[in-house]
């Protein structure tokens, strides 16, 4: 059953499933909602109560903020949400796709309350520079919403960039579809926009998660063309308590078949 909490001027949709005792807190993809985890009932729903949340500006969730979200907002957001859904002690996350950036987020921020740390497929591990550019300062902003309503000079760059071969097929493909209309182009600055807040960078996540008992379970496709598993490798030679899984296949790893890798990563 859907449930929503509001928080100041904003109602966030989510779902609860499992029979576990311990919360999990489910952060889904770009463009998914909270029902894309209902897959892993068989698997993390042993251990775990899982609470599945739509993330800003998808799913059902109507994010009607204007501020832009600082560490203390975030954190107010997260301690009133645990309360509401009687999680206030300790927590496990759960990150697909670019869904990572928020468990990495709440993760730091909150490193004493969580146990488990689930990435899967996860965004979050590998610098970003451009992304950081267009998404935190001015001048990359302007070039983000002149890109939203004029996007032609961009097509013509990655063409000009796939002709050199510089760029893979498949993840090319992946990203050209989340931007083909103006209504796409306006949720990915949202979507981005809302994320970059939240991300805490890789050197911030490596520090306070390898200082932490946090024991990480990380799952990455070796053929996953959208999030190489190389920053999940670096991530486990430098975080204590890491366990990584690499699997034949690519990104889309929200499917059955992950329910035996979870079941053998299980604590």
């Amino acid at each position: 059953m859907e449930k929503v909490f509001t928080w100041r001027n904003s109602q966030i949709n989510y779902v609860e499933f499992g029979e576990g005792t311990e919360t999990l807190i489910c952060f889904h993809g770009y463009g998914q909602d909270c029902t894309v985890f209902n897959v892993f009932e068989q698997s993390l729903g042993k251990k775990y109560r899982l609470v599945s949340v739509d993330l800003p500006f998808q799913g059902k969730t109507i994010w009607g903020e204007k501020e832009k979200l600082t560490p203390e907002l975030l954190a107010d957001l997260m301690t009133r949400f645990l309360l509401y859904v009687k999680a206030s002690e300790s927590i496990s996350l759960l990150g697909y796709s670019i869904g990572g950036n928020y468990a990495l987020g709440f993760a730091v921020a909150f490193k004493d309350k969580i146990n488990d740390l689930w990435l899967i497929a996860a965004d979050g591990l590998k610098r970003k520079p451009a992304f950081s550019f267009i998404t935190k300062t001015s001048v990359g902003q302007l070039l983000f919403k002149s890109f939203v309503l004029y996007p032609g000079w961009f097509f013509s760059t990655v063409k000009f960039i796939k002709k050199l071969g510089l760029i893979n097929p498949k993840a090319l493909k992946f990203y050209k579809s989340t931007v083909d209309t103006l209504s796409k182009r306006q949720e990915l600055f949202d979507r981005w926009s809302s994320t970059a807040r939240i991300s805490p960078g890789i050197s911030k996540t490596i520090a306070e998660i390898g200082e932490s008992d946090i024991r990480s379970f990380l799952i990455y496709g070796k053929s996953d063309s959208v999030i190489s598993y190389k920053s999940a490798k670096r991530y486990q030679k430098l975080v204590p308590n890491t366990h990584l899984k690499l699997v034949d296949g690519g990104h889309r790893l929200l499917i059955p078949k992950t329910n035996e890798i979870i079941n053998a990563l299980l604590p």
